[in-house]
């Protein structure tokens, strides 16, 4: 059953760590409050008068999805107010729309590589996931295995299948839905009637300036979900808001609008001081998202500079955008024992590919978001292992 799970070795050992005082080097770290982004105390406030008064709409309050939405159309990904839902998170909102799409018993598609969220949002819900495969072939990066999609739906699954999942770009692999496979997946969601969920989270962080980006924001072809939030577009998971973008055709989005509004005014849980706040947050989006831009980057090459060149045996892999790089490196041992020693000898905790089902060879996911110093400091340490196992 969902959390009845025990704790790994690994887990283990980063609480002995910690039980014993020692520092915690977290080469995988993914809490944006941790890494030094300073923000304006004046963000937290909670001095405006309009907090103390209580006047719930289960959309969310309608001047916050005025700003977001007009926040959103000057980026080009244009949405009405009546087609935004405000949570208190985006894994609420995947809860609400597992509950929105499926019965018990139903199943959705994720994707694999993958985060293990879903897997236990679903199953909270009684809901099963299916995984279809991301293949990686270098330079080019991670690609959606169409055909293995297809044949999936075409398998016998597809009655019980109810709505399509991708996350754009993809964590961990900070791969883009390409413009070919956009179109693919639609015309899957046409085929087999399924709804379409868009996590983009991650979405406003590219590693390049020429990286091909497709919003789902606005999709007509298909009921469309698209999911995004405070926690990775402010570094602000703390301020507790996330929404979702309701589209497609005119009818679906008709029924669909109206049975979520039951269950989010069944919920309520979108605070008022965060919804009142909104506005400001947004009015400052640029400023963060230039200077974290300006980070990732500099530790994808700071990453690629310290483990690849001639003769080395490990490879950073090609990464779109997002918060993480995979690093592959030389399967000297089973990853969990890498992970161990890493943990162990060096202090450093990494997510091993295994976290995210990636079955082949040794993986580990490094944090884009690090303070510089310190992701070229682990980084080195991080070979160093490798050095040492190598002459064994």
């Amino acid at each position: 059953m969902a959390g009845e799970a025990e704790p790994n070795e690994l887990a283990r050992i980063r609480e002995r760590i910690l039980g014993d005082g020692r520092p915690l080097k977290d080469l995988s770290q993914s809490n944006p409050t941790r890494v030094g982004l300073s923000r304006a105390p004046e963000l937290f406030s909670l001095g405006n008068p309009e907090n103390a008064i209580y006047a719930p709409e289960p959309k969310g309050l309608l001047h916050a999805r005025t700003a977001l939405s007009d926040h959103l159309a000057r980026e080009q990904r244009k949405t009405s107010p009546e087609n935004l839902f405000l949570c208190a998170s985006t894994s609420e909102g995947y809860s609400w729309l597992f509950k929105l799409l499926c019965d018990a018993g139903d199943a959705v598609l994720i994707p694999k590589p993958g985060y293990p969220l879903f897997e236990h949002l679903a199953a909270l819900e009684q809901v099963r996931t299916l995984a279809y495969p991301l293949e990686y072939a270098h330079a080019s990066g991670w690609h959606i295995d169409v055909a293995a999609m297809e044949l999936m739906l075409a398998s016998g699954y597809g009655e019980r299948i109810k709505a399509l999942i991708v996350i754009n770009p993809n964590n961990p692999t900070g791969s883009y839905i390409r413009k070919r496979e956009r179109g693919a997946i639609l015309a899957l969601c046409e085929r087999y009637s399924l709804a379409l969920v868009a996590d983009e989270v991650f979405f406003d962080f590219p590693l390049s300036e020429d990286v091909e980006r497709y919003s789902f924001i606005g999709e007509d072809r298909v009921l469309t979900f698209v999911l995004d939030g405070l926690s990775k577009r402010l570094g602000m998971p703390q301020m507790k808001l996330g929404w979702i973008a309701v589209s497609g055709p005119v009818l679906e989005v008709a029924r669909a609008k109206k049975r979520l509004e039951l269950i989010a005014d069944t919920f309520l849980s979108a605070g008022t001081p965060v919804m009142n706040a909104l506005p400001a947050l947004l009015a400052g989006e640029s400023v963060f998202l230039h200077g974290l831009l300006v980070r990732i980057r500099e530790n994808y090459s700071i990453y690629r500079g310290i483990l690849e060149g001639p003769g080395s045996p490990h490879r950073v892999l090609a990464c779109q955008g997002g918060w993480t790089a995979l690093i592959e490196s030389p399967a000297f041992l089973k990853e969990e024992r890498i992970a161990e020693l890493l943990l162990r000898q060096k202090g450093i905790s990494a997510q091993p590919g295994f976290f995210f089902d990636i079955e082949r060879g040794a993986h580990f996911a490094f944090s884009l978001i690090l303070p510089q110093e310190q992701a070229a400091a682990w980084c080195k340490e991080y070979r160093e292992l490798f050095d040492t196992l190598q002459t064994q």
